[in-house]
């Protein structure tokens, strides 16, 4: 490296000799050597004339010393240790004086221009390098107010800014645009701008000659210097005068006419940078010619693609520029530039892309079709239209409409998004220009419309043209037609693209154009004898009656036509009609949108993002305005559509009872929405006459309550047979009444409480799905009835055994989880018995014995949690970590069972939010402490924790507990059974990953460093090394396992086979070969029929095992034998879980398949054959683990 790229190394505060002596002393390079001894040379002189070191003296030195070889005595050697020592200095230099430096720039001048070329073999690359860089510096310090004084050291440096040497034209190139930064306004900046445009028209005269079809193959040479010309021009024109701009644009602009494709890209490339550098009074003398030979080159096939979308986004760029001057020309310009950019949309794919993209630029920048309306309820405006604007987007219409004429191929999607953005754009008057245009897409949707190409953003497009010109000036153009002679019908294509993309249309065009078409449809089909064509015809009248939920979305004429939609739909509610999916999506649009436009302020383009990645969102945009109400309009149209709820209510309650339960969801939004705009007093009235007809009032009018549930015997069945009839009259009432929860009265809200308290208290099941659900919507949509009920509704609750189906386990968690938010948000200072009852119950529901009950538990936890950690309070951190702390005092219990729930709680937690664990001080150290027990339950939830842990928490926290950690697994790292020791293995293997395996050695305990280098040397591949003092050989974690990602290790860490997990375990069929590589990947301790058939293989006399009738049974008894020889005397399991009859059970004491096999009684190894077939079982099993 050239020592004088060096100098951000170098400080002005030292001696410079001293420094390079420092730092080039061991080098033997010669170049290096050289300039030490120039320094040392140098220095000598400047204190043999008791000067200071400074790096002013150090210049002056090197100069004196450059200017007294005027008889060419210095060798090349020198010259180029002089020249890189001097480029070392001179940035050092603060400040030298005009003179001074006029001089200096004397001296190296003429040292450049006397010696010989590099050619030549004298002064080589870095010399003329480093002099040229010093020329650019000294340029810097001469007076911006004197030519004379910058003259020579600026020619030499437009001189050497075309050397045919890389490395001395870019400095020289960086050395003038420096310079240029340097002059600013200065007298100066004037006369270097005409010298560099002197040096263009030098070369332009030469680039015209090379460009002539005879010359176009000339001396290298020639064509470099005008390429080096041009390249320097480019980041010096920002600097450049005016003027001086505008010859360098009209110079340009004639080279550019030569189609000359050596010098078009950079050619290309100044245009732009003048452009970007210039007011629109330079480009608009000359523009007519750019964008005249922008469009002969952008038309031209043979021309290379990049500069061909160059030329094309340099025309964009003008026309922008035009516009935003405010001069009206560029209305001239625009159909010229898109008509031959549109034209590159039917090239390939790399061009056809980047081409639409600039079309759909222009467009949106300049063409908008609200200028042509007038108004407020902007109706065209007929004088806009014979604006030049208005004829100028006529023409661009024309243009797309030749296109697709020209074309026997269909089009493709980049024509399409293009006409999309221009259908938009124009809106309302797109009808007015672009009919030919549309009338040629339809003819192409009827083409291919049988199969032949797909029509998906045909579709789209056609569907910008419904958003834009709405279905009614559509529908004028393209009308969907039934001949009544012959029943051949015309544009029915279009039905699904009306279903997707009408919105702000009218109700009353619906009912008047829309109905009446389905129908004729109707009555065609009626009459038609062949059953293929009836059955289109009845599919068209259902595709027009399917328009109905999209004529729903934000119509304008809600409050008009409100009352006369509800006359025409009511017949349709009946029990089998197939329009009860249309009414309620309808009656869901109109209320839904105008509430939730009531309630917002202002609409947001920022909120709106497209559901799928290929979605046009200038289309989806344009949907969403069309689609929003004003906080006016959406008050009046909700009071007319309250107008009619009542009608509407009744008629949906009606068919819902006479419906099948798979068509209740239906209904019950439809019904939801309507109450919600209802007066409660309606909603009241309507709910409890529906109460009398399902027969659960009394002659009174009250709620008649169930009879006592009877015990289930024989004698009591006819009694078992009436409450369950009872039971599912209340059920359908409840279902019902969860619809009118948000809009009732309080006294509704205390019905709706009263009959789930009565199917929850009189039942032992029946009914409790739906009693829960309407509880979770009152607690929900009620904050009066949580506070002032809480106490009853805890009770009853608490009363109630929890439901063994998931669907009613998940409502009743759901009520658990609002009573619980409220609970400890509302008590955060003080001790909360009903916040602990309620965890108390999901923790134990930890422990289940089926896989959808934990998972529920889980899912209600981290609900809680999320809700917790986002609300909106204030106080919103202070109620999460309180209920951490809550689990967190489960630690201290005296039930294992319990613990172990709380632990597996806490996984959960740091899974989905490891930063509690630093967040929360006491959370880890309180886990942890759990490992001094002996109870196995405990033991196995622990380390699942820790694992989760260390594979969830960042490097920078873990080392933070590392030493806790290391210190408490490694308690564990000799117990093989249960998987003690190949889980204490993994986390060991986590924490070297991230806090390195120093780190975690350090930490260690002396007795434990065996173990640990075991761990690390496999963790690297090594070869297994059993430890001294184990009797088993421990299989180790493959590789693979090291290799695991953190998600992969913490949701693994999740599943473990124990009663504790959230997730999904493996299920053994039943009758199923009980085959080694089954028990080697389920492991002992899954769910708890998986124990129950490891309880059987290990029964003892003192320990009964009650059968559940599992068809495995008899494969279990059979592999008994295999292994009954490892059973140890007296040893038995600990207490892990309840069984049916609610007492413990004691688990399979081994630990898998793997040290069953190979266990000798008294832990002394077998001999012989017997012992030789056990390790062919761990091998096999081994490999299949």
């Amino acid at each position: 490296m050239d020592p004088s790229d060096n100098n951000n190394v170098f400080n002005d505060n030292s001696d410079i000799c001293e420094q390079l002596l420092q730092r080039y002393t061991k080098s033997s390079a010669p170049q290096h050597r050289h300039l030490i001894a120039t320094a040392a040379a140098t220095r000598s002189i400047i204190q043999s004339e008791s000067l200071p070191l400074t790096p002013f003296s150090y210049f002056a030195a090197t100069i004196s010393t450059l200017s007294n070889n005027s008889q060419n005595t210095l060798d090349p050697q020198a010259l180029s240790a002089l020249s890189s020592f001097l480029a070392i200095v001179l940035p050092l230099i603060k400040d030298v004086s005009s003179d001074k430096a006029t001089e200096a720039i004397g001296v190296i001048v003429a040292i450049l221009e006397k010696q010989p070329l590099e050619s030549e073999g004298v002064l080589g690359t870095s010399t003329v390098r480093a002099f040229v860089k010093c020329l650019g510096i000294l340029v810097g310090f001469c007076d911006k107010e004197d030519w004379s004084s910058v003259e020579l050291g600026f020619e030499s440096l437009v001189k050497f800014s075309i050397d045919k040497r890389p490395k001395v034209r870019k400095c020289a190139q960086d050395c003038i645009l420096t310079v240029f930064m340097s002059f600013g306004s200065s007298l100066v900046a004037k006369k270097a701008g005409k010298r560099m445009y002197s040096l263009i028209e030098d070369n332009m005269t030469l680039a015209m000659k090379l460009s002539a079809p005879k010359e176009i193959s000339g001396p290298k040479d020639e064509h470099q210097e005008v390429l080096h010309s041009l390249n320097i021009l480019k980041p010096i024109i920002p600097y450049l005068p005016v003027k001086v701009n505008q010859k360098l644009l009209a110079q340009l602009v004639e080279l550019m006419s030569s189609q000359s494709s050596a010098f078009t890209r950079h050619i290309f490339d100044n245009i732009g940078a003048i452009l970007d550098a210039s007011g629109v009074e330079i480009i608009l003398q000359d523009a007519d010619n750019i964008i005249k030979g922008l469009i002969s080159y952008i038309s031209s096939a043979e021309n290379p693609v990049d500069n061909v979308l160059l030329a094309a986004s340099l025309a964009k760029s003008i026309i922008e520029k035009i516009h935003d001057g405010g001069i009206s020309v560029w209305i001239t310009y625009l159909p010229l530039v898109v008509g031959c950019i549109s034209g590159l949309l039917t090239r390939p794919e790399n061009i056809a892309l980047q081409s639409s993209n600039i079309l759909k630029e222009l467009i949106i920048a300049h063409i908008d079709g609200k200028k042509f309306l007038t108004g407020k309820k902007q109706a065209v405006d007929d004088e806009a239209l014979n604006i030049s604007e208005f004829a100028a987007v006529k023409a661009i219409c024309l243009v797309f409409e030749d296109l697709l004429i020209s074309s026997s191929e269909f089009p493709n999607d980049h024509i399409l998004a293009v006409l999309s953005v221009i259908f938009l754009k124009l809106g309302e008057v797109l009808d007015l220009c672009a009919k030919g245009l549309i009338l040629k897409l339809a003819d192409w949707m009827a083409v291919a419309s049988g199969g032949a190409y797909d029509t998906k953003n045909l579709q789209v497009c056609i569907g910008a043209a419904v958003i834009a010109m709405g279905p009614e000036k559509l529908l004028a153009r393209l009308p969907i037609t039934l001949n009544a002679k012959d029943y051949s019908v015309s544009n029915t294509w279009l039905i699904p693209i009306l279903n997707k993309y009408v919105c702000g249309s009218s109700l009353g065009f619906f009912i008047k154009h829309m109905v009446p078409l389905a129908v004729s449809f109707e009555q065609a089909s009626s009459k038609v004898k062949k059953s293929v064509i009836r059955e289109e015809l009845q599919a068209y009248a259902r595709g027009c009656w399917g328009l109905l939920p999209a004529f729903c979305r934000s119509p304008s004429d809600v409050q008009k036509n409100a009352q006369a939609l509800t006359t025409l739909l009511i017949p349709f509610l009946k029990e089998e009609s197939f329009m009860l999916e249309n009414i309620s999506a309808a009656l869901q649009e109109l209320v839904n949108k105008n509430k939730s436009a009531f309630a917002s302020d202002n609409f947001s383009e920022d909120l709106i993002v497209p559901q799928k990645e290929d979605e046009n969102l200038d289309l989806a945009l344009e949907f969403k305005r069309k689609c929003s109400y004003s906080k006016k309009s959406a008050s009046k149209n909700i009071k007319a559509l309250a107008s009619c709820s009542e009608e509407w209510l009744q008629a949906l309650v009606n068919v819902f009872f006479k419906s099948s339960p798979a068509n209740y969801q239906q209904f019950k939004e439809a019904i939801e929405c309507l109450t919600c705009i209802s007066d409660s007093s309606t909603t009241q009235r309507i709910f409890t006459s529906t109460m009398g007809r399902s027969g659960i009032m009394n002659d009174s009018g009250e709620y008649r309550k169930l009879g006592f549930h009877s015990d289930g015997s024989t004698d009591n069945e006819e009694n078992n047979t009436t409450l369950l009839g009872e039971v599912a009259k209340r059920c359908l009432v409840l279902e019902l009444g969860s619809c009118f929860v948000e809009g009732a009265s309080e006294d509704l809200i205390k019905i709706f409480f009263g009959i789930a308290k009565d199917v929850l208290e009189a039942t032992h099941g029946a009914g409790h799905l739906e009693a829960y659900h309407i509880l979770n919507r009152i607690l929900e949509k009620s904050s009066w009835f949580r506070s002032s009920h809480v106490e009853q509704l805890m009770d009853l609750l608490a009363s109630v055994k929890p439901p063994t189906d998931v669907k009613s386990l998940e409502s009743r968690f759901a009520c658990y989880k609002t009573l619980l938010i409220d609970s400890i948000q509302g008590n955060l200072d003080e001790e909360n018995t009903q916040a602990f009852l309620i965890l108390n119950e999901i923790i134990l529901t930890l422990k289940d014995s089926t896989e959808e009950g934990r998972k529920t538990a889980y899912d209600a936890l981290i609900g809680v949690c999320s809700s917790l950690r986002d609300s909106s309070s204030v106080k919103s951190n202070e109620s999460y970590k309180k209920f951490i702390d809550m689990i967190i005092a489960y630690l201290s219990g005296s039930s294992p069972h319990i613990k172990s729930g709380a632990v597996s709680a806490l996984s959960v937690l740091v899974y989905s939010d490891a930063d509690i664990c630093v967040s929360v001080p006491d959370l880890v150290p309180s886990v942890l402490t759990l490992l001094q027990s002996k109870d196995v339950e405990v033991t196995k939830a622990v380390l699942g924790f820790v694992k989760v842990m260390v594979s969830s928490i960042q490097a920078k926290d873990l080392h933070i507990l590392l030493s806790d950690i290391v210190n408490g697994v490694l308690l564990w790292s000799s117990v093989s059974r249960h998987h003690f020791r190949s889980k204490v293995t993994v986390i060991m293997e986590i924490l070297m990953r991230k806090c390195g395996v120093a780190a975690v050695k350090s930490i260690a305990a002396e007795k434990y460093k065996n173990f640990i280098k075991t761990v690390a040397e496999n963790r690297h591949g090594k070869t297994n090394s059993r430890e001294d003092g184990t009797p088993e050989t421990e299989s180790t974690p493959s590789d693979s396992r090291q290799r695991k990602r953190k998600d992969r290790e913490s949701s693994d860490s999740l599943k473990e086979k124990d009663s504790r997990e959230p997730y999904k375990r493996k299920k053994r069929k039943e009758g199923g070969k009980d085959s080694s590589t089954k028990f080697a990947k389920q492991g002992v301790t899954g769910g708890g029929k998986r124990k129950r058939e490891m309880k059987m293989k290990n029964n003892t006399a003192d320990e009964p095992y009650f059968s559940s009738g599992s068809s495995a049974g008899k494969n279990l008894v059979k592999r008994k034998r295999e292994f009954s020889y490892h059973k140890h005397e007296g040893d038995k399991a600990p207490l892990q879980m309840r069984g049916e009859g609610g007492k413990f059970k004691r688990g399979f004491p081994g630990k898998g398949k793997t040290e069953r096999q190979k266990r000798p009684a008294n832990d002394v190894r077998g001999s012989g054959a017997e012992h030789k077939r056990g390790q062919n079982r761990r091998q096999k099993t081994n490999k299949n683990s």
